[in-house]
């Protein structure tokens, strides 16, 4: 008569234990069903591949690709006659051709990462465009793809981000890991959780 009743306990422990885990499992942010808007270049000062995804359940979140080395950055800006841009007779369109941007990234040349604002920090304000503003105290999650795997590099208030942040330092990618959130994010009024 034990042994049923232990053996019940045991079962619900693992099914707990399962259910428990897939409702914890993160985000693969680089599954293609995220890339559906495409990869483009953003204009800024030192332009890198990236694209973003927003859902109203999960959230936002953006995927960068971060050269490794100044060669590997400098190919995405517009003065490289060399680069992406180099034979371009329209940047404009060309920095929105998703295609031709996934197919030049070789993801061992680059930092991937990912800034993750999830939904409960999100008060959404337009219809169907899906316009948005960060709550009071939101909160992005910073990640990086290593070793085939997501890995939690920091948290920070999302008010707080200096923009441009994963290219404030030039040399910022050389001695990653979390020296991003070190250097960039670890203030006096700022404190990020690693």
């Amino acid at each position: 008569m034990m042994k049923p009743f232990f053996l019940l306990i045991l079962i619900l422990f693992f099914y707990g234990c399962k259910g428990q885990k897939e409702k914890n499992d993160y985000i693969n942010f680089l599954d293609t069903k995220y890339q559906s808007t495409g990869f483009f270049i953003p204009d800024i000062s030192n332009p890198y591949p990236t694209y973003t995804y927003s859902d109203k359940k999960m959230g936002v979140f953006s995927v960068d690709f971060i050269g490794k080395s100044n060669e590997t950055q400098y190919f995405w800006s517009p003065n490289n006659s060399k680069g992406f841009f180099s034979k371009s007779t329209n940047p404009e369109n060309d920095a929105q051709n998703s295609k031709a941007i996934k197919n030049l990234i070789k993801e061992n040349d680059y930092y991937v990462v990912a800034s993750y604002l999830p939904s409960e920090f999100i008060t959404y304000t337009g219809g169907e465009d899906g316009e948005f503003e960060p709550k009071q105290n939101a909160k992005t999650t910073f990640y990086l793809y290593e070793k085939n795997k997501w890995k939690q590099i920091g948290e920070i208030e999302t008010s707080k981000i200096p923009e441009n942040i994963l290219l404030s330092k030039p040399t910022l990618f050389r001695n990653f890991k979390l020296k991003l959130i070190k250097d960039e994010l670890l203030t006096p009024n700022n404190k990020a959780k690693i």
